[in-house]
């Protein structure tokens, strides 16, 4: 039964319901000495409190996108498999196929996404790929346009399905391309917590997960070649929120020929997963700040920094951020007064995010 299924979130609905009429029924009818029923009491309340607080669990995950499956909440897997090297083994485990291959299955979801599962051939990393298309891309008048598209990365822990879910970013984005105010483009949600319970900090591992590889050549090539997208830098945007907002930027800085426009939603700007570091090097490789303060020649990307007054480090590491950039261009800040570090004011900066994104876009395609 899956975690995030309809199923099991009316099973917990379920329990409690049989946990509440069990304590009614069999309260004054406990047999034995008095200590016998205390504890048969107690064993009855406590029954009632665990089955109420897992369906509120259960709820919180499926609206916020935290833990997509069962082997990402306990911990199963390390999001590493071998690469495929001949036909024979283009079905790897869970129906994963390299993304190499021209094609690959997408198998249709809610709120119109479709969903993959494949091993990047240089990262090595099998994952999930959600895609949102337009409505525009199926009309005639747009057979032969290659679409722009935004890679939306989730906090951790979390899981791609979050941005559309809880976010609603393809009603975000309908709205705007309904209102003329943006361009059709595409959303591209690839699974960013590849190991689970344990956070991989956006990094290519020494001996480990290469998750800058998966997320910033793997994902977008796998678009490329099942999508009419446009290929150049300049129509790719990566936007994420908490520590993918700190991904997002980190994407853009270390493939920015494949990225050129990050938003970052009250993210941070030095790396805090225990994989990274410990890692002494590794860890200043990643710290955005560094990154920028320290380049010979900084990437052309352009940056939009959010944040809440409220939420005031992410602020401050947006200002600092900003203040690196040589050349800032189009690249700005956006804080909002009120709300603290969650969706809710995220969701409420998107609409500006996707404007702002829109606008880096070229308006033609090469």
């Amino acid at each position: 039964m899956s975690l995030t299924g309809t199923a099991f979130f009316w099973v917990t609905i379920g329990l409690v319901v049989a946990a509440l009429a069990g304590l009614l029924v069999g309260w004054n009818r406990v047999p034995g000495p008095l200590p016998v029923r205390v504890v048969a009491r107690a064993v009855m309340a406590m029954a009632c409190q665990v089955t109420a607080v897992l369906t509120v669990l259960v709820w919180v995950n499926n609206t916020y996108g935290l833990y997509d499956s069962w082997a990402d909440l306990l911990g199963g897997g390390n999001g590493q498999v071998r690469l495929a090297t001949g036909r024979a083994d283009l079905h790897q485990a869970g129906g994963a196929v390299t993304a190499d291959v021209r094609r690959v299955r997408f198998t249709p979801l809610q709120n119109g996404v479709l969903r993959t599962t494949v091993t990047g051939p240089r990262s090595h990393i099998t994952g999930e790929i959600d895609v949102w298309l337009p409505p525009q891309y199926d009309e005639p008048a747009y057979r032969r346009t290659a679409f722009p598209v935004v890679e939306l990365l989730p906090g951790y822990p979390g899981t791609p399905r979050a941005w559309f879910g809880a976010m609603a970013a393809q009603r975000e984005l309908s709205a705007l391309i309904r209102a003329n105010e943006v361009r059709p483009m595409i959303l591209v949600a690839p699974k960013m917590n590849v190991l689970g319970p344990v956070d991989p900090g956006c990094a290519d591992l020494p001996h480990g997960s290469r998750t800058s590889t998966w997320l910033g050549v793997d994902a977008p090539e796998l678009v490329k070649q099942n999508f009419r997208v446009a290929p150049d830098a300049a129509h790719w945007a990566v936007m994420g929120y908490s520590a993918g907002a700190y991904c997002a930027v980190n994407l853009a800085l270390h493939h920015p020929r494949t990225l050129h426009a990050a938003v970052s939603l009250s993210g941070y700007n030095a790396p805090v997963a225990r994989l990274v570091t410990r890692h002494p090097a590794l860890a200043r490789a990643n710290n955005l700040y560094l990154e920028l303060r320290d380049a010979r020649r900084q990437p052309d990307i352009a940056l939009l920094m959010a944040g809440s007054e409220q939420d005031g480090n992410t602020v401050y590491a947006a200002r600092s951020l900003l203040g690196e950039l040589r050349h800032p261009g189009a690249s700005r800040l956006l804080t909002v007064t009120r709300g603290g570090h969650n969706t809710r004011v995220w969701r409420a900066m998107l609409p500006t995010a996707l404007r702002w994104i829109a606008g880096q876009m070229p308006q033609t395609v090469p």
